[in-house]
């Protein structure tokens, strides 16, 4: 049986990556961390790689956490919409990743990147991600899948404008 003073020592076969698909009036946020963590170059999303056991913490928990580390905000129910294995990530020492992407609704806070782990973060169109050579498939797929179990709500129209009238009434 193994211990888990043992479990810690062995080598990892594969690591889980959590990321978090983030949604604000049609545009999803990209990051652009300091060591990419997602292939795909410049198109990277909040999250982080499950590098120990949780504990009591449930994976969810802990992305929401990393999210308002890495940029200040506060998102809604996590759905997994994507998943998708990788070899030879960054980080990964030449095995496999398996990365699991949570789509979301933007809550609260004012986007606020760590700079200490994210150069920077922007919210990109939803038509832009997903036009061809637009972004990575990956990211195409996990957009197209998160509209579709949670559709964008169509644009508001403006509210009319009463008209103003100037004058004396008679």
């Amino acid at each position: 049986m193994i211990t888990p003073s043992q479990e810690q020592t062995l080598p990892t076969a594969y690591q889980v990556g959590a990321f978090a698909l983030i949604v604000h009036r049609g545009a999803y946020l990209i990051t652009s961390p300091r060591e990419p963590l997602l292939p795909g170059g410049s198109h990277d999303l909040p999250g982080f790689i499950l590098n120990a056991a949780t504990g009591a913490n449930p994976v969810e928990l802990q992305l929401r956490r990393t999210i308002r580390e890495q940029v200040s905000l506060a998102v809604s129910d996590l759905k997994l919409v994507g998943s998708h294995a990788a070899r030879g990530m960054h980080g990964a020492e030449g095995g496999m990743r398996l990365n699991l992407i949570f789509g979301t609704e933007y809550c609260a806070g004012i986007l606020q990147p760590d700079l200490r782990t994210v150069m920077g973060a922007t919210w990109v169109p939803s038509e832009d991600l997903l036009r061809p050579g637009g972004a990575p498939g990956w990211l195409q797929g996990a957009v197209r899948d998160f509209e579709a179990i949670a559709p964008l709500p169509a644009p508001e129209a403006p509210a009319p404008t009463p008209k103003l009238r100037f004058g004396r009434r008679r």
